[in-house]
């Protein structure tokens, strides 16, 4: 049955999932769901407006042949062609004919008849194609205006420029529109230039932007940079860093508009999905940076050209919209393709498919509205169904008729049912305790639990004689449901473990109720595991002198897992391996139920570390290495130690293996803690992490100053210099420069002894004690050897050269923080003049360009100009980590809150009281130096306001009054004491130069 329907838009695919051999099908529908063209195609590209006020896009037939399709769904260029693309923007698309291409245009007329071996697309009016002799350019009629040949070519930019790569030559050029090569050949690869003259280049292995005459305006220190996009931002990763990698989107001055560990690397509709500050939830930003929706959804598709996007938010799927408007769907879950990847609004060309149950489609338009259904429905014979498409108004305008091949039924991924779980369904739908009742009448037979592999557990042909010794069991035993996920699913859907685990333990308690409705109730202290994973649950039951043994094991693999459901009969002695160390590796909760218990011990661990702790200050170091193994048996034993408490256990371990003089132990302990912490990803605002971070650097430090001191050659010096490098990246904004000061002899030492190897490096070496002198660095004093440097008459006369070059960068007894702030810029500009490092370093955090312009945008939002002080501060953003903490009195601060996010949510009543710009007012004091919550999990919070000074309040929803009255109305009042606010300031900016030198010119 079919229906013809005039189209004015482009049309809608829908999917038909043919059974083999006729496999996916698609047809084209209209707004209405009315059919346009049957499920007769195999491909449908997007489609493009014409000039006549229709649509036209490419499609393969069912015999695997291309052709051109207006609206109507009828061919304008029959499907005889090998290859057809979609169209670009200047009109023209490219097709393959007896092995050439050649060009069509929107009005389905081949505009360049099929004779060239390749055909790029065109861009600014010409296209590169390959010849037999290698590449050149064509411009629209098909005429060679830049011969070449070329061994490799780019995309044509509006000014008139393209990469090119001679033949035989080993680099990339700029030429123009004459073929004239304007910039010489020097690039490992360059992209598409932007209208203003800006193209991401490569050099060697790392990306960075040029400009026309081929500049570096951002030295080569990205993974990797894309094109740029119509918003003129260009995506880019950064991965040079294994502690942090970064993804995100540069402008074309270079600056990073926003950044975080998963952005989209797409933009549509002004829109990119991307994730919140430490990942976890998604939300989208705008070409500003500005995170316009959220971070709240669970997973996001990106959005689609009709301005939505499907998603996931508290467990509940949904559309969303680009205002942020979320609708909620009642189905199922988003249909996914045999491989289970969301379709989302991609595949339906503008609408996304639903499952409402198995077998069952919608297809809904940008707004939520159902365009048609696709509907598997019984018929006379029980064993056959037929296929049906149903419009929106819920009439059939297509069924499967006659004798076409069987279709498949859609079934879920996400939400899987118990059918997608068990092996049998009577398992769960039948009688189980039947089931269990045959295992225990089986005749025993040698048996083996499988933790991944889906093979039947009474072949035993394939497994080690190690692991067959340790897991093999005697009895009868069913897999009664098994699930796994990939790591590619895993990591692409996070929510899906939970989910998972949720429909296991359902399992598990439904089908253990019913067998104790049947034996009774489990034994209470009587713990039987066939094979422990990450995560195990068991209960057995005692039927006639045997152990019947229901089991949900979880296994965790690299990045992957895996749910299993055992059911197994037997005697006791042929279910467990050893008894005593059974006992040991279970424990039975008091409903009966056997959990693994490898749970780190946490207080146990912290008894443990006090009483090192307490050695350590008497210097009892066998003491301590007893305390410290105890506490490894205790994270060996558990699957969820933190990496916190591990770099705990390195560090106290190292340091006790090195007073007691073994000191190749030592060592490889630091190796040790290295290669496990350098696994995870340290966030730089997490305190957490700064254990691990201070473990890394104390390894590092221990390693270089170990090699330095035994080197004899210049490469030994090297492999200690490569150590002090890795200990001194390590630290993050929460921790400040300070804590590098610990390491600074061994580096000092390092480059003097690197300096007897290669005079050359003395320099460097006299550079980093003058830092440490003006520092008034203690080991100038305490180690003989700086001592002995510093007084030697080779550093005095290299202090004499080097005094007029450090007068700039010298703090000033008074200045004022808009006077650090340009000291700063001037420092900044210099050194990164001449090393890339820098800017690798610190990015472009003092684009005070940029900065002035977002503050611009802001006080036209406000309606408002903030004060001088708040704007120095927001300048200064990059150079002040730390800073606010720094303003306020000698408490352990674990984090910094939001006033308007943190109470205003629960008492809106004096929100309700205050000006937009008391609000702004408020918030910017809580931020600099007002109200901060002294940890996350208190109400207590301090303050500071001019009469009081710095206190304290517990607040509770019981006490508004009293603390609007003492704390936020007296903030609203207050001042920043500017005085103050300068002198840090301008410490900060010392110190922050400081570093940007040393790195400019030590590493």
């Amino acid at each position: 049955m079919t229906e013809n329907s005039n189209v004015f838009h482009p049309p809608y695919v829908v999917r038909f999932p043919f059974d083999k051999p006729l496999g996916l099908r698609y047809a084209l529908i209209d707004s209405n769901g009315n059919l346009v063209r049957e499920p007769n195609l195999l491909n449908v590209h997007n489609f493009t407006p014409n000039r006549k006020g229709g649509f036209i896009t490419a499609a393969q037939d069912l015999n695997g042949q291309w052709g051109y399709l207006d609206q109507n769904g009828r061919w304008l260029i029959e499907p005889t062609l090998e290859d057809a693309r979609i169209f670009g923007k200047e009109g023209m698309a490219r097709f393959k004919k007896e092995g050439l291409w050649g060009y069509v245009d929107v009005n389905g007329e081949i505009n360049i008849p099929p004779c060239f071996q390749e055909a790029l697309p065109f861009r600014a009016g010409l296209a590169a194609v390959r010849l037999h002799d290698g590449y050149a350019y064509i411009d629209s009629v098909g005429q060679a205006v830049i011969e070449g040949p070329f061994a490799e070519v780019g995309f044509f930019s509006p000014i008139g420029l393209a990469a090119v790569k001679k033949r035989g030559d080993s680099a990339v050029g700029i030429i123009d529109r004459k073929g004239e090569m304007v910039v010489a050949p020097q690039f490992t690869d360059v992209r598409m230039y932007t209208s203003d003259g800006i193209a991401p280049a490569k050099m060697g292995k790392l990306w960075g932007l040029i400009d026309a005459q081929g500049n570096w305006i951002v030295k080569p220190t990205y993974s990797h940079i894309e094109e740029f996009n119509e918003e003129g931002l260009a995506f880019f990763s950064d991965h040079t860093n294994s502690m942090k990698m970064r993804n995100g989107y540069l402008n074309t001055k270079g600056d990073v508009v926003f950044e975080g560990t998963s952005i989209s690397d797409q933009i549509v509709c002004g829109l990119a999905k991307g994730d919140g500050h430490y990942g976890g939830s998604l939300g989208f930003f705008d070409q500003t940076g500005t995170m316009v929706i959220p971070a709240q959804y669970a997973w996001a598709d990106r959005f689609h050209e009709c301005g939505a996007s499907v998603v996931l938010r508290n467990d509940q799927w949904g559309i969303l919209k680009m205002d942020g408007q979320f609708l909620e769907m009642p189905y199922l879950e988003p249909l996914t393709d045999n491989e289970g990847w969301v379709l989302g609004y991609y595949s339906g060309k503008g609408i996304a498919p639903f499952l409402i149950r198995q077998g069952e489609v919608v297809y809904v338009d940008a707004d939520g509205r159902e365009v048609c259904r696709l509907r598997v429905e019984e018929t006379d014979h029980p064993q056959e169904g037929v296929l049906r498409l149903f419009n929106a108004d819920g009439r059939i305008v297509w069924q499967n008729e006659g004798e076409q091949a069987p279709f498949l039924v859609e079934s879920p991924f996400f939400c899987k049912q118990p059918a997608q779980h068990f092996g049998d369904i009577q398992f769960w739908e039948g009688d189980i305790a039947a089931t269990a009742q045959a295992l225990l009448d089986a005749e025993p037979k040698n048996f083996y639990p499988y933790a991944w592999y889906e093979r039947d557990v009474y072949d035993l042909s394939e497994e080690d004689e190690d692991d067959l010794d340790e897991y093999k069991k005697r009895g009868a035993m069913e897999v009664l449901a098994s699930t796994y996920v990939s790591e590619e699913h895993y990591g692409y859907y996070h929510f899906l473990d939970e989910w998972e685990s949720k429909a296991f333990e359902r399992y598990f308690t439904v089908i253990a109720d019913r067998l104790s409705d049947s034996f009774g109730d489990p034994l209470p202290d009587t713990s039987i595991m066939l094979r422990w994973g990450d995560k195990n649950m068991s209960k057995a039951w005692e039927v006639n002198g045997k152990y019947l043994v229901l089991e949900w094991f979880s296994q965790y693999g690299d990045g992957d897992f895996v749910h299993q459901l055992w059911l197994a009969a037997g005697y006791r002695e042929d279910l467990v391996c050893d008894e005593e160390d059974d006992e040991d590796e279970y424990s039975t909760n008091n409903e009966g139920t056997h959990e693994n218990s490898k749970i780190f011990d946490l207080n146990q661990f912290d008894r443990l570390m006090k009483e090192a702790q307490s050695h350590m200050d008497e210097q009892e170091y066998d003491e301590v290495l007893d305390l410290i193994f105890q506490m490894e048996e205790l994270a060996s034993n558990s699957t969820d130690v933190d990496i916190m408490h591990m770099s705990s256990i390195y560090d106290l371990k190292r340091y006790a293996l090195n007073e007691l003089g073994r000191v190749e132990e030592a060592l490889e302990t630091c190796r040790e803690a290295i290669a496990s912490i350098n696994k995870r990803i340290l966030f730089d605002f997490r305190l957490e992490h700064n254990q691990p971070r201070q473990t890394l650097r104390a390894c590092h430090n221990m390693l270089a100053r170990e090699l330095m001191e035994h080197a004899s050659t210049k490469e030994e010096c090297l492999t200690a210099w490569e150590h002090v490098k890795a200990c001194f990246k390590v630290v993050s904004p929460i921790e400040g420069e300070a804590v590098l000061e610990y390491f600074y002899d061994t580096r000092a030492l390092v480059l003097l002894k690197l300096s007897e190897y290669d005079p050359n490096e003395k320099a460097k070496a006299f550079a980093f004690l003058q830092r440490m002198q003006t520092m008034g660095s203690h080991y100038l004093r305490d180690e003989p050897r700086l001592t002995r440097a510093i007084n030697s008459v080779e550093y005095q006369a290299f202090l004499k050269s080097s005094h007029e070059e450090d007068s700039e960068y010298v703090q000033p007894v008074h200045e004022t923080a808009m006077e650090a702030l340009i000291r700063y810029r001037k420092a900044y500009e210099t050194l990164s003049q001449f090393n890339s490092l820098v800017e690798k370093e610190f990015g472009p955090i003092i684009s005070l360009s940029f900065r002035e312009d977002m503050i611009a945008k802001a006080e036209d939002r406000l309606g408002f100009t903030l004060p001088d002080t708040f704007r120095q501060f927001m300048l200064g953003s990059g150079l002040v980590d730390g800073l606010r903490p720094e303003l306020l009195p000698p408490i352990k601060i674990q984090g910094m809150v939001s006033l308007i996010t943190e109470l205003w949510a629960e008492h809106r009543r004096f929100e309700e009281l205050l000006t937009q710009e008391e609000r702004q007012w408020l918030e910017v004091h809580c931020l600099i130096c007002g109200l901060s919550q002294i940890d996350g999990d208190s109400h207590e919070y301090m303050y500071f306001t001019p009469e009081k000074g710095f206190g304290t309040f517990i607040y509770n929803k019981d006490n508004w009054d009293e603390f609007e009255e003492n704390v936020l109305r007296p903030l609203l009042a207050q001042e920043i004491p500017v005085e103050s606010f300068d002198q840090v300031f301008s410490r900060k900016v010392t110190d922050q130069i400081s570093r940007m030198r040393e790195i400019a010119t030590f590493s």
